[in-house]
């Protein structure tokens, strides 16, 4: 072996590259930790290796230099690092603080520190707070300087409530902080490192795996791989010359990474995306440029914008024209009566591969079930009919047909008062007569949607978002690894999914307040549905921008950004690391079934439950077994929730995959130990897949 490709571990210490330092890195560094005294023979020792450009724990999308003003769109109570009793994984359980309970420490240290007349927030790091369970101080010194520096994250940490959306900074610091944790306390013989690099290839060496990377330092010899490189980024390098009639288009990225500088005061920029990426866009160029927002009882939705004068306007367009709604309170909203029995009926019925029709109509039933039945309780004189009469007729007819249409007219007879999930799809078909008529159309339907989250419980409409979504935990087992056709999958599914996550998914209310309010100061116009260029730029490159729905409107566009993150695909990406596993035949393609043969998916074939990834079929016969995972956004056409926060005591689906590949990766490294007791990897799993399944 040349020496400059010598290892960088002991003869008798394994080492794991994680690549990517992110929640997903942090997640796996301590399961790896957690698990690793089950698996080594005496004597065994760990080098665990992190790569990532960003600092490790809060990685690139959470990093702790953002604007403070951007949110995160889960609850604070909504995510946790720490495994509780709830999870169904075989590792040891850790104990630690969810993000909503960090926060509540850290507001106390802050309480502290301003009883004891300090003004300095750095004082906080000398005081005796720490966690029982850890043992280690809470406020760290990058997080009493960031606090120091900017008084409007600790006011926020104040302000939390269980509910609350954190600052993006703050849950990065939250990231830090268990990173730092998880490091510190390392069992004997395991070691962390951190390179401050990028890995650019792949490729065996022998038994083991040389990591190149970007920096030219000398590259890595692993023993394990784990991949959690999360969201992709925008190819690197110079664009290819852009014709002098093109108007300028920023591609998708997170939007602190984007080069917003070129969206110029007053320019009219096009957004591509009402999603949760379009309200990262809307603040960095409001609020993050010197606009306010400021109470104004004057207003339906309470806010006054103050522009600065340095902001563009902005004019948003998506497939539907709208926002998502925002998503239901997890505490306020409670669960349907339904219990999705329907669901569970259909599931029990489901082969594998299987289609999605006969699982949509009972979705389809659980949601209306657990909506009128919260409906007579909260407005008993919307029905006509008893309501075990309307669920009866539920149960007989199918619920997209047109008896149940008229059976439901007949019960409710307020048209306001029926159900109708999908209503902005009908927003969307319509022609409009003016610009200004789907302006105040969508209007309407946020400041309806902000008047529905005012109900708090007593939303019948959040009540049905949220036994529809909820049904995508439950279709796990018939989803994954490829339990549903590529026709299925890729349609009654997806357009399942991406109702369930515009209906459950979306921002919190105070960013429809301050999209009314942007809106209403001119800041943001709604183009409508679909909006694309007419194809004739003037001599300048400007295309005007209008929507099939909208007759009559448009705008010359100054710039376009794409307000989405785009996801990977190791089937069609760009990444040049996931091009090369490939290339290589260390990773290849999952496909699902359909009538015309197999359909290539963005995931690469995997064990269903480790994450090890698999090349091409009988390459492993022909050479040694794959030591390569992957955890996160990359498996999300295999391991179908990989999006889903990790809730405390909610069994998080993302804590039961990094638990389990960790164990993977422990059992891969050991299994030839003669000193080692623990199983197999196929014992490994036996009882979590008996209990998963």
């Amino acid at each position: 072996m040349p020496e400059a490709e010598a290892p960088i571990a002991a003869p008798s210490e394994h080492v794991v590259v994680v690549i990517g330092s992110g929640f997903r890195g942090t997640s796996v560094l301590e399961r790896l930790a957690a698990n690793t005294g089950q698996f080594r023979p005496p004597g065994g020792r760990l080098r665990i290796v992190s790569v990532d450009e960003h600092p490790p724990g809060p990685g690139r999308i959470w990093r702790t230099d953002q604007c403070a003003a951007l949110l995160m769109n889960t609850p604070a109570s909504a995510f946790t690092v720490w495994l509780d009793g709830s999870v169904s994984s075989d590792g040891p359980k850790v104990a630690g603080p969810s993000l909503w309970e960090w926060q509540q420490q850290v507001a106390a240290v802050l309480t502290g520190t301003e009883a004891a007349g300090g003004n300095d927030l750095r004082t906080a790091l000398g005081t005796d707070r720490h966690l029982a369970d850890t043992g280690r101080t809470v406020v760290t010194r990058e997080l009493a300087a960031d606090l120091a520096r900017r008084p409007e994250l600790a006011a926020s940490v104040r302000a939390a409530t269980p509910d609350s959306c954190t600052p993006r900074v703050l849950l990065g610091h939250y990231l830090r902080w268990c990173h730092e944790t998880v490091v510190a306390s390392l069992p004997e013989g395991v070691r962390h490192d951190w390179r401050r690099d990028r890995v650019t290839d792949i490729e065996r060496a022998g038994a083991r795996y040389r990591v190149s990377l970007a920096g030219g330092a000398t590259p890595l010899l692993a023993d394990a791989v784990i991949l959690c490189t999360g969201w992709s980024t925008p190819a690197r390098g110079r664009e290819p010359t852009r014709p002098p009639t093109a108007v300028p288009r920023l591609r998708g990225d997170n939007a602190s990474d984007q080069d917003l500088a070129e969206a110029k005061p007053g320019a009219d920029v096009v957004v591509e995306g009402l999603g949760l990426s379009f309200f990262d866009v809307a603040t960095l160029l409001t609020v993050g440029r010197g606009g306010r927002f400021v109470p104004d009882d004057a207003t339906p939705y309470g806010l006054r914008y103050e522009p600065s004068g340095s902001e563009p306007v902005l004019h948003a367009t998506s497939r539907h024209g709208v926002p998502y709604w925002s998503r239901p309170s997890n505490t306020a909203v409670p669960g349907g009566d339904s219990r999705h029995r329907f669901l569970g009926e259909a599931l029990l019925r489901q082969p594998r591969p299987g289609r999605f029709d006969g699982v949509g109509p009972a979705i389809a039933r659980d949601t209306l079930w657990d909506y009128y039945t919260h409906l007579t309780r909260a407005n008993p004189e919307a029905l006509t009919v008893p309501l075990p009469q309307l669920l009866d007729a539920l149960v007989a007819l199918p619920p997209d047909s047109a008896e149940w249409q008229d059976v439901v007219a007949d019960a409710v007879p307020d048209p306001e008062h029926r159900l109708d999930l999908d209503s902005d799809a009908a927003l969307a078909q319509r022609v409009w007569d003016s610009p200004a008529a789907f302006g105040a159309a969508v209007r309407g339907r946020l400041l309806a949607d902000l008047a529905e989250t005012a109900k708090g419980a007593g939303s019948s409409l959040k009540v049905a978002h949220r036994s529809f979504g909820k049904a995508r935990g439950l279709l796990v087992a018939a989803v994954e690894d490829g339990g549903l056709t590529a026709e299925s999958y890729f349609g009654s599914y997806a357009h399942f999914i991406d109702l369930a996550f515009r209906l459950n998914n979306g921002p919190p209310p105070v960013r429809l307040r301050q999209l009314l309010a942007l809106h209403d100061a001119g800041v943001v116009t709604f183009l409508g549905p679909r909006a694309t260029p007419d194809g004739r730029p003037d001599a300048t490159g400007h295309a005007r921008w209008s929507s099939p729905s909208v007759p009559g409107a448009g705008v010359r566009a100054d710039l376009v950004i794409e307000a989405r993150v785009p996801a990977p695909s190791l089937h069609t990406g760009t990444d040049p690391l996931l091009r090369g596993l490939r290339r290589r035949g260390l990773a290849d393609v999952f496909h699902l079934p359909s009538a015309h043969g197999p359909v290539p998916t963005a995931a690469p074939r995997a064990e269903p439950l480790t994450g090890r990834l698999l090349g091409p079929a009988g390459a492993e016969e022909q050479g040694p077994a794959s030591q390569l995972y992957a955890l996160g956004v990359l498996m999300r056409d295999t391991r179908v929730t990989s999006l889903a926060a990790p809730a405390p005591r909610g069994d998080a689906v993302a804590l039961r995959e990094a638990d389990r590949t960790a164990r993977g990766v422990l059992a891969g490294l050991w299994r030839g130990s003669p000193h080692g007791d623990s199983p197999d990897l196929p014992e490994l799993f036996e009882n979590s897949e008996a209990g998963e399944r």
